[in-house]
C-alpha cells in the first residue's frame, strides 16, 4: 500500500484558490477529467457526507465515472474526499484524497495527498490525473477562461460524438487564438443551430467519416 503526494504553486492567495474549488461553475472547469477525457455531467450533492458521481467520456467517447463523497470542507484551507472509479485504469478501490491550501510567498501551495493504493500502477495513474487537474485549477484560479466541455455538452443538448467534439475544438481553438467574444459567439450560435438540424442518420455518417480521419484511416 502506498500514498501519493502532488503539489503545485498558484500565484493567487488561498482565498481565491479556494473560491475556484467552492464555486461549482469554476470547479467543473478543472476537476474530474483525466488527460484527454471530458466531464459530461455530475449527479448527487456536494454537501459533506453526501454521495456524488461524475460522468465522463474518454478519448474515444466511451463512458466511465468517478463516484465518491465529500468527507469534510475547511473554508479557505481545503477539502477531504473519498473517491472510486468505474472504468479506466485507476482501480476499483476507494481511496481518500486531501486537498490542502497553504499560503506561501507569492501565492498558494496546493497539495494533494491520496491513498492508500494497492498497486504502483494505480498510484501513477492518479499522479497523472492530479497533475492535470491541479494544472487546470491553477489556470482557473488565476482568472483564465479555461474551456469547459461540460458547458458545451449542456448547451448542445448532448450532441457530441465526433461532430460535437469537432465543433467544441473549433470554439476552443478560436478562444486560444484570441478571437473576440463577438466572433466566437456568432460562430457558436451558427454551430449549435445547424448541428441541431442535422438528421441523426446524416450525423452518424459524417461522424463516422470524421472519426476515421481523426484516427488516420484512409
Amino acid at each position: 500500500m502506498s500514498e501519493l503526494r502532488v503539489e503545485v504553486r498558484v500565484a493567487r492567495p488561498p482565498g481565491e484558490v479556494f473560491a475556484a474549488i467552492e464555486d461549482p461553475f469554476r470547479l467543473r472547469r478543472w476537476y474530474g477529467a483525466p488527460p484527454g477525457c471530458h466531464r459530461v455531467g455530475a449527479e448527487g450533492d456536494d454537501e459533506p457526507g453526501e454521495p456524488f458521481r461524475l460522468n465522463l467520456i474518454d478519448e474515444k467517447g466511451a463512458p466511465f465515472a468517478q463516484r465518491g463523497r465529500i468527507v469534510s470542507v475547511t473554508p479557505g484551507e481545503g477539502v477531504v474526499l473519498e473517491m472510486a472509479w468505474e472504468g479506466r485504469n485507476f482501480g476499483t478501490e476507494t481511496t481518500r484524497a486531501a486537498i490542502t491550501l497553504r499560503p506561501v510567498e507569492g501565492g498558494t501551495s496546493v497539495e494533494v495527498r491520496q491513498g492508500p493504493f494497492p498497486s504502483r500502477e494505480a498510484q501513477e495513474a492518479h499522479r497523472v490525473y492530479w497533475e492535470a487537474n491541479l494544472g487546470r485549477l491553477a489556470r482557473v484560479a488565476s482568472g483564465e477562461a479555461v474551456p469547459c466541455f461540460e458547458e458545451f455538452w449542456e448547451e448542445s443538448q448532448g450532441f457530441i460524438e465526433p461532430l460535437g467534439v469537432a465543433a467544441y475544438a473549433v470554439l476552443a481553438g478560436m478562444r486560444e487564438a484570441g478571437a473576440t467574444p463577438e466572433v466566437i459567439a456568432q460562430v457558436e450560435d451558427t454551430l449549435y443551430a445547424h448541428l441541431a438540424r442535422v438528421p441523426r442518420e446524416t450525423a452518424e455518417i459524417l461522424g463516422a467519416v470524421l472519426r476515421r480521419r481523426l484516427n488516420g484511416a484512409s
